[in-house]
């Protein structure tokens, strides 16, 4: 069996070692030689394991800062060969191959909100001045990162309110307090707010009314959740978290990858 493993991160790094440790062999895909041979010897490739962020919509693919076309590339591919990616976009989602989201699957998932939740702790850490159990926390959202972000600072003792758009019934009976978004939007937050909510909840006419400035680290695609106003305020610090599990764990987030992959493979 044979691979192509196109890395821009250091998880893509464990999957090769996962990979080749299975007896599948791995052609890397690193700069422009590697793509030159890749698309030369596409039809007899098995495996395609793309980055993370997929490709985009007009078919290209970024390593290093760099973008390669990748039309010439999938139009060779055998229509047996599987294609995993992390972000299935419109142009992944026109070709005839079987392609499979990593982080829509749930164990992935899972892991991976674990990881962001140790990854947030470390910035709070080095983005304030004072011990962690000085600080109150409100956590905006409550999907799986939510969840994951509310459960680490609780199990350190830290003082945690939830912010949803949503009513969660099962809140009453965890350690937080809960509020409702539009009545958080017009109260004064505490000293750390973490966005995971998708959606933009902080604009800067709400910021303008705050009288004590806190933290913010958005975790939100595209730093999505804050105004991009707020961003270039001088009176606060925002903070755009990028894609954490490739960062502050990559080993970690590279494995539960290369599983989830080995296992798609063995089927």
């Amino acid at each position: 069996m044979k691979a192509v493993v196109f890395v821009n991160d250091q998880r893509m790094e464990i999957i090769i070692q996962r990979l080749r440790s299975a007896g599948i062999q791995v052609q890397e895909g690193r700069c422009e030689k590697d793509m030159e041979q890749i698309e030369r010897m596409a039809g007899r490739i098995d495996l395609v394991i793309l980055p993370i962020q997929g490709v985009s919509d007009d078919g290209f693919i970024e390593l290093k800062k760099r973008g390669y076309c990748m039309k010439a590339f999938f139009a060779a591919l055998r229509k047996e060969t599987l294609i995993f990616t992390g972000v299935i976009t419109p142009y992944i989602k026109k070709l005839p191959q079987t392609v499979i989201s990593l982080l829509a699957r749930e164990e992935v998932i899972s892991a991976n909100a674990a990881l962001t939740a140790e990854g947030i702790l470390a910035m709070i850490i080095q983005n304030t001045p004072r011990s962690l159990v000085e600080y109150r926390y409100d956590v905006i959202g409550f999907g799986h990162c939510g969840r994951a972000i509310a459960q680490l600072l609780d199990c350190l003792k830290l003082k945690v309110r939830i912010v949803s758009a949503h009513p969660h019934p099962e809140c009453a009976a965890l350690p937080y307090d809960f509020i409702s978004l539009p009545q958080w939007q017009f109260q004064q937050p505490w000293p750390v707010v973490i966005n995971t909510a998708p959606v933009e909840v902080i604009s800067d006419a709400m910021v303008a009314l705050w009288q004590n400035k806190p933290l913010i680290i958005d975790i939100a695609s595209r730093a999505a959740g804050v105004n991009e106003r707020v961003y270039k305020r001088k009176d606060i610090q925002v903070i755009a978290a990028p894609p954490l599990p490739g960062l502050v764990a990559w080993q970690s987030a590279g494995e539960i990858l290369a599983d989830v992959i080995l296992k798609e493979v063995k089927r």
